[in-house]
């Protein structure tokens, strides 16, 4: 299935590891020029010997004010199509184990970073009468997850900002998803496990089973697959799909609207 998006421009957060490298590696599959960022410069230049002139590595910590509003303003010196906001999770922890400053951080982290790019792209989106966003987030936004309730406050929060917003562009032609994901093999999980295993005092090897075991499928996601999924919401042909809470998820959400 040809999805349309060669010759479009897209910018990928986190793109050098995990989910955010999945996405990046799927749009450039399919002849889409991609600005991949990430704070990590060696990793960015690997991928740009790797991918040559289709991809532009652009170094930054998207959880800082000023990096954001410089990031934007070269966004929209590129007349992008569209942007792929996803970065680190915050920290696991437990409600009792957890001070302000953890909070404080989640929501620079988490939200606040989001919704600055996103403001500062939209007028510049809607000059095109087209355009993408896409927020990689989590399945806690359906089901929250033990051990992570800054993630399943903030990115419930990251929901609600989504909904709200595609309410308000969607006449523009743009759209705005999120893509929830479940538990895929990426260096996230890892972290999340190793939280699970030290309080419940058991091996790596059986949380990861446990884990497993919540799904439908009983295995861990291919972030290949997760991408897939990212690049279809990105193209021309997910038109009529705006303010979506997507789960890739393995059947783990049991609820009937998954």
């Amino acid at each position: 299935m040809d999805l349309q998006l060669k010759k479009r421009t897209f910018c990928v957060g986190g793109a050098t590891s995990g989910l955010g490298r999945a996405v990046a590696e799927r749009l450039l599959a399919e002849g889409a020029q991609v600005i991949g960022v990430a704070r990590g410069r060696d990793e960015l230049d690997a991928m740009a010997v790797e991918f040559g002139k289709a991809f532009t590595p652009y170094a930054a910590d998207l959880t800082d004010g000023t990096a954001i509003r410089i990031l934007s303003e070269y966004l929209l010196e590129k007349k992008i199509d569209g942007c792929v906001l996803n970065a680190g999770g915050p920290r696991t922890g437990r409600v009792e184990e957890l001070d302000m400053e953890d909070w404080d951080q989640a929501y620079h982290g988490t939200l606040r970073w989001k919704i600055q790019l996103t403001n500062a792209l939209l007028p510049m989106l809607r000059a095109n009468g087209a355009g993408r966003l896409l927020f990689l987030e989590s399945v806690s936004i359906k089901q929250p997850i033990d051990n992570l309730v800054l993630s399943n406050a903030m990115r419930a929060a990251v929901a609600g900002f989504v909904k709200t917003l595609s309410r308000e562009i969607g006449a523009d032609g743009l759209t705005v998803n999120i893509l929830a994901p479940g538990y895929h093999a990426t260096p996230r999980i890892t972290t999340v496990l190793e939280k699970s295993s030290e309080i419940q005092g058991i091996s790596l090897e059986e949380t990861e089973a446990g884990f497993t075991a919540e799904t439908a499928v009983k295995k861990l996601g291919d972030p290949a697959d997760f991408a897939g999924m990212a690049a279809f919401l990105m193209s021309p042909m997910a038109r009529y799909i705006t303010g979506q809470t997507v789960t890739v998820d393995g059947g783990l959400v049991r609820h009937i609207t998954g």
